[in-house]
């Protein structure tokens, strides 16, 4: 398997894929500078909380979206669309996968002529780790730019008051609860805390009826959106009969887990599963059971990546990795899924040292399902008409990138991959097919009252 080396125990917040889901990637900043980050990321997410037009699965729906005739970023031959990434802070090139897989599906798409004649121009900015950047160069790609797509920031919330405001069209993958939650906010894999998938759940309460009575869990507990996401999901475990034996969040300063082996050993755990352990710190985990002879059947969401492989050696052998992605790292699933294919071969025009991430897989998806809906937007394209378009949007997977989901009500996939990491290699196992996904219908556990996003009318 061919690997993408990444910096060293890297700060990241990339939330899993999947609807409840939520995985952070840990700072490797000293504490004071975490706490000092983290302060700030709380302050925005509870400022961006308080803009919000409407909370997903709320019974008021939210006025109409009154936007102007000429919509910016529009000329004869181009559609310029904005976004900001954290590039530089805090850690050097820490999200840059979500500009290049951004890229990369523009420059496909412009080699074939653009969209209804226009080439698009992707404006990526650096948020440099402050929220007052992101809020700047938000109100600035509000005014010269169509849309923002495919961004990536651990500040994202800060981007929510200015967007409600205008009524600005967000196509990406947010972090923040609160803007996941925002009617003007698409994304190709929702993750909303109101609905958790349990078609992998369901798999596993057949396959292993007695291990699911002894689970462990870690997570980390970085932000306030992560504990969110976290009961939400051990929400979807109990009401499967799973029972949490061990459960606890880490913090950013925690770089073993040795008093956590010996006492989920200790207590008899048979199945850890994680949905928000990264890469480093799974492989931390691994050889720390490795050394305590403790052998539970592990799952891991937010793992898979080549450094896992690289960084835990062979005690990863034997490990699963359940997402709903392919396996799109090069040479993995490229062969037999064409989206991946053309994923890996997009990727390397667009930058000479791709990361091949799962940033770069969102701002991908982001581009497309953009894409999607300015093709049906008008010509030329207006804001309206582009909100009119992703709210057809009720079925997309990104041409096998990603297992259905429905963007326009903001409601996840049930469906999953299950791989498991054999020697070297990360493979595809039963029950999961050589192509697609493994789907349960009605796979979904809703909170109370939770119906949907109800967007409100775009006008013009």
């Amino acid at each position: 398997m061919t690997t993408t080396q990444r910096t060293p125990r890297r700060a990241v917040a990339n939330r899993e894929v999947r609807g409840p889901g939520a995985r952070l990637f840990r700072s490797a900043l000293p504490a004071f500078a975490v706490v000092s980050s983290l302060a700030l990321l709380f302050a925005f997410e509870a400022s961006g909380s308080a803009y919000a037009v409407r909370a997903v699965g709320s019974s008021a729906r939210p006025g109409p979206r009154v936007l102007a005739a000429q919509s910016p970023g529009v000329t004869a031959t181009t559609v310029t669309v904005g976004q900001i990434d954290d590039l530089t802070l805090p850690i050097d090139g820490l999200f840059k996968g979500a500009e290049d897989g951004t890229r990369a599906y523009f420059d496909y798409v412009n080699s074939r002529g653009g969209v209804n004649g226009r080439k698009i121009v992707l404006d990526a900015r650096d948020s440099q780790y402050q929220g007052g950047v992101v809020a700047t160069d938000t109100a600035s790609i509000l005014k010269s730019d169509f849309a923002m797509v495919g961004g990536f920031s651990l500040l994202d919330s800060a981007e929510l008051p200015l967007i409600d405001l205008d009524h600005m069209p967000d196509v990406a993958y947010p972090l923040a609860v609160s803007l996941a939650d925002s009617p003007y906010v698409y994304s190709p894999d929702p993750n909303s805390v109101n609905d958790s998938p349990l078609g992998f759940m369901k798999f596993l309460k057949k396959k292993d009826p007695k291990a699911i009575r002894h689970v462990g869990i870690l997570w980390t507990n970085a932000t306030p959106s992560l504990s969110k996401y976290e009961l939400a999901f051990e929400r979807a475990l109990r009401s499967q009969g799973f029972d949490i034996l061990y459960d606890r969040g880490y913090s950013d300063t925690e770089f073993s887990f040795l008093s956590d082996v010996l006492t989920m050993k200790a207590k008899g755990v048979q199945l850890f599963y994680s949905m928000e352990m990264p890469d480093f710190d799974a492989a931390t985990l691994a050889k720390e059971m490795q050394q305590q002879n403790f052998r539970p059947m592990v799952i891991q969401v937010a793992a898979y990546s080549g450094a896992l492989l690289t960084d835990a050696g062979g005690a990863a052998n034997g490990m699963y990795i359940e997402q709903s992605y392919p396996l799109y790292l090069p040479g993995e699933d490229a062969k037999n899924v064409p989206a991946v294919a053309l994923f890996d071969h997009w990727m390397k025009v667009a930058d000479s040292s791709p990361n091949f991430e799962i940033e770069a897989v969102y701002g991908w998806m982001s581009a497309e399902l953009f894409v999607d809906a300015l093709s049906e937007a008008g010509s030329p394209p207006t804001r309206a008409g582009l909100f009119t378009a992703l709210d057809k949007m009720t079925s997309f997977d990104a041409d096998g990138m990603i297992s259905p989901s429905d963007p326009a009500k903001n409601i996840p996939s049930s469906c999953f991959v299950l791989a498991q990491v054999r020697g070297s290699n990360i493979v595809r196992v039963p029950p999961t097919p050589k192509t697609g996904f493994v789907c349960s219908p009605g796979g979904m556990l809703t909170s109370g009252g939770f119906k949907g996003e109800v967007r409100p009318a775009p006008t013009s």
